[in-house]
């Protein structure tokens, strides 16, 4: 039976070291848009602190970086164009830095037989990149460009574990919903709570045969809609 085969993107397809620190961030800020360090600070204490609040709560709609950057510089009466507000985030949150990120190969080469089975391939992601540096950061690292449709939070609006989000990723005519993520909290168990079979992947041993067997065997939902359990979850112990 045809699925989507929703991925989420950090620590399932992406691997990557701790987020660099709010220091780091504002010292490239000030470097890319030309700001005094005092004033750089400001701007980047704005920007996550309400992205922050948002992230807290699982209800609350993330508000675009983009635009919070924007705003944020607007009342200090700056004004920086498209370009250089995304090389900002770009090397504030260390995507210049060859280190910071890596393809989890095992999870993204299973996009391939997943694809060529006949099922869609989608992305989900709690992020701080908007889409477009998103999609360079995934076009950088090799992820193969199968996906036909990516959620990224950082546009703006719901976010994981919020079935808004998954419905929204969800969308189509699809016989079985196949949620794919390393997160109990934000990716399996509010994709269980709406019917989705799921696969958890543990980051430290990333294996896609239990994710390809679910798919292969055509019949891992039970008539709750939900997956056999012992199918369908990766034990990260």
């Amino acid at each position: 039976m045809p699925a989507v085969v929703v991925f989420d993107c950090f620590d399932t397809l992406v691997l990557s070291r701790p987020l660099p620190g709010p220091d780091h961030f504002t010292a490239r800020v000030a470097e890319v848009l030309g700001l005094p360090p005092r004033r750089a600070a400001e701007v980047v204490g704005t920007v996550m602190g309400a992205v922050l609040t948002a992230m807290s709560d699982p209800a609350a709609l993330q508000p675009p970086t983009l635009a919070l950057l924007e705003d944020a510089l607007r009342e200090h009466g700056e004004q920086r164009g498209r370009a250089e507000l995304e090389e900002a985030l770009w090397q504030g949150l260390g995507c210049a830095d060859p280190d910071q990120y890596a393809l989890c190969r095992p999870m993204a080469e299973a996009m391939h037989p997943i694809t060529a089975a006949g099922h869609t391939v989608r992305l989900m992601s709690n992020c701080y990149l908007p889409g477009p540096l998103m999609h360079r950061l995934l076009l950088g690292l090799r992820v193969p460009q199968l996906y036909d449709r990516a959620l990224f939070s950082a546009d703006g609006g719901p976010k994981k574990p919020d079935p808004r989000a998954f419905r929204l990723i969800g969308d189509g005519a699809f016989d079985r919903r196949v949620m794919v993520g390393d997160s109990a909290e934000l990716d399996i168990e509010p994709a269980r709570a709406l019917g989705w079979e799921t696969v958890q992947v543990n980051p430290a041993r990333p294996d896609p045969a239990e994710l390809l067997a679910l798919l292969e065997s055509g019949d891992g939902a039970g008539e709750d809609g939900r997956a056999d359990s012992r199918s369908a979850q990766r034990n990260t112990s």
